[in-house]
């Protein structure tokens, strides 16, 4: 088989852009040529992964962890409309040099696979260049009927449709958004104007979607053919190692033999208004049930100078996950679709202090499966986290954590099942994009 130029795109912050890095190194193990096209901010990991970069404007992270103004009080907020009518706003004054950017990327590629903060772009690029087009979905994004549309609600709904239909009002608002700047697009790149939306554009062309969750957490859920399951897209070994998600080192393998079990605690990418108060709420609530903890800093910055106790609190600056929450009791996390994906695999329970974005549907999931409980992160408090934790003790929720937990690593690698959906799809000439 010759070596296939494959183009990985996405924007966002390191919960969209990891699971490419993770699959871009599973292609380069078979033979394969990726490319990753991704925000600056996420630069260093492509770098350190070994893994050809073409980087992109906006530097979330950089971005995130600016001083708060009016004009970006959208970036804490825990309204997805505002937060995304926030990120709309920052996107378009960037689109044209994305777009621009990401075509000359592709040109002469084998594949294209995208993220679902480049869909608009990759799929007029699909369609102008003649590429195949695999989309990677972190979240159920398309009408079904158990998984409501996460920025419309993450409340599931029991009345028939009720939840398909949130995903097609949702779309069709987007899409009057969307509309003028996509077609614009078009315009610039030969193509004539369309009134579909980006999904059902890509599934004219008969677009793969690879939806990069297990079906585990949310029983019932259904897709076609062209939306098959991988399972997360996770980051293990050496590949974390290149990426620079340090393992367990020596210091803190002896720290966690030294004592009990801790409780993890960490919220990604994030913001937090109030970081050092972060840190003193979780000493605090812990040290009241008498817990060890290990908090990772995340974008959020979270100081290891605001711990009065640092033998019983550790902070590090990130870590390998893979290796750590399987050492842990429980984890309280942001609800991003990577760190449940890690907790779920892990088999421990988990409190989802959710921001924004899919992070409440994470958290309403993890509920109804019986693996632990769900709280916006701005409503957390001391009281509340003390609650919460005791809680997560619960033998029922811990029980049910690990069979599910074993119930997921049996479905397999999901890295591994994505890098074969992908190259099965570029061979399957009757599914090319505009063949």
């Amino acid at each position: 088989m010759k070596a296939l130029r494959i183009v990985l795109m996405t924007h966002g912050t390191r919960g969209d852009v990891q699971p490419l890095v993770a699959l871009g190194r599973e292609l380069v193990r078979r033979g394969h040529a990726p490319v990753l096209a991704v925000p600056a901010g996420s630069a260093d990991m492509v770098r350190a992964a070994g893994l050809p970069l073409e980087q992109l404007p906006v530097d979330w992270r950089e971005f995130l962890a600016s001083p708060p103004t009016p004009e970006r009080s959208w970036v804490t907020s825990s309204d997805s409309a505002e937060f995304l009518a926030g990120l709309r706003t920052v996107m378009a004054a960037h689109i044209g040099d994305i777009a621009r950017t990401l075509f000359r990327v592709c040109e002469g590629a084998d594949l294209i696979v995208s993220g679902s903060l480049t869909e608009d772009i990759a799929v007029l690029i699909a369609e102008a260049q003649k590429i195949p087009l695999a989309l990677l979905h972190l979240f159920p994004v398309r009408p079904n009927h158990v998984v409501p549309n996460p920025f419309v609600t993450s409340k599931a709904s029991t009345a028939p449709g009720a939840n398909w239909k949130t995903h097609i009002e949702y779309e069709r608002a987007s899409w009057e958004m969307r509309r003028a700047g996509v077609n614009q697009l078009r315009g610039a790149f030969g193509l004539a104007p369309t009134d579909l939306s980006t999904p059902l554009r890509a599934q004219q062309l008969g677009a793969l979607e690879i939806q990069g969750y297990s079906s585990l957490l949310m029983p019932g859920i259904e897709w076609p053919e062209q939306r098959p399951f991988a399972g997360w897209l996770e980051l293990e070994g050496e590949d974390r190692a290149l990426a620079a998600e340090h393992g367990l080192d020596a210091e803190l393998e002896s720290w966690l033999d030294a004592g009990d079990a801790p409780a993890y605690f960490g919220f990604g990418s994030t913001p937090v208004a109030d970081p050092a108060a972060a840190v003193a709420m979780i000493e605090r609530a812990t040290g009241e049930l008498g817990l060890r903890a290990v908090v990772t800093a995340g974008w959020a910055g979270l100081p290891a100078a605001a711990v009065g106790d640092p033998s019983r609190i550790r902070v590090l600056d990130s870590a390998d996950l893979t290796a750590l929450l399987p050492r842990c009791r429980l984890a309280v996390h942001h609800g991003g679709s990577g760190t449940t994906g890690s907790a779920v695999r892990a088999g421990v329970p988990s409190l989802v202090a959710s921001g924004m974005l899919d992070q409440p549907m994470w958290g309403e999931l993890v509920r109804r499966r019986g693996v632990g409980m769900h709280v916006p992160l701005h409503r957390l408090d001391t009281v509340g986290l003390r609650s919460a934790l005791w809680k997560l003790h619960d033998p029922r929720i811990v029980g049910e954590a690990r069979e599910l937990g074993r119930a997921v690593r049996a479905e397999g690698d999901g890295v591994e099942q994505a890098a074969d959906l992908a190259l099965d799809f570029v061979h399957r000439p009757f599914l090319k994009a505009c063949a």
